[in-house]
């Protein structure tokens, strides 16, 4: 049973007309924490433009969400912000019982009338994140050792001391 605090992701399914329909959300941390208060997301910011054709059969869901997100680089810990867009498509057939047949075709009862997208909204956002959350100064991963272990002064003086060890041949 979704909470009456995602009411604001709900879709009157009745009231739909035939033709083409929009609406637009607004993305926040409500909706993270909602369906997991353990993730390590901040700062989430992002509006999800939805629109829905409907049929008597089926309806045509067009999810087009952009955002971002302030992430921690796996590799350095520095904090970053990350934007994203995503498009995805749902179709919502019409039948006898709710079952998700895949990844984008879903069957709800013939006599629902409010269908909640905010699960959807949820799983798209967080499959636009990549697995391997690196900063962007990492643009190329083969010098990551060399961005972490760097020093500023390269041109350290040595001891006078040890300049008398350079000169020895083994």
């Amino acid at each position: 049973m979704i909470s009456k605090r995602l009411k604001e992701f709900d879709i009157n399914i009745k009231s739909l007309s035939r033709n083409e329909n929009t609406f637009s959300f607004q993305l926040s941390e409500k909706l993270f924490l909602f369906y997991d208060d353990n993730n390590d997301l901040k700062d989430i910011k992002g509006i999800c433009k939805l629109i829905i054709n409907k049929t008597n059969n089926f309806m045509e869901m067009y999810f087009d969400i952009e955002g971002s997100v302030n992430l921690i680089c796996d590799r350095t810990l520095k904090k970053f912000n990350y934007n994203l867009k995503k498009e995805n498509k749902i179709i919502v057939k019409f039948g006898k019982i709710d079952e998700e047949i895949n990844e984008e075709i879903i069957t709800i009862k013939y006599n629902t009338s409010i269908f909640n997208v905010s699960k959807f909204i949820y799983d798209f956002f967080l499959l636009s994140i990549p697995i391997k959350r690196l900063h962007p100064s990492l643009e190329n991963e083969d010098i990551i050792d060399t961005f972490v272990f760097s020093t500023k002064d390269e041109n350290k003086k040595i001891d006078p001391r040890l300049e008398l060890l350079k000169n020895i041949k083994t």
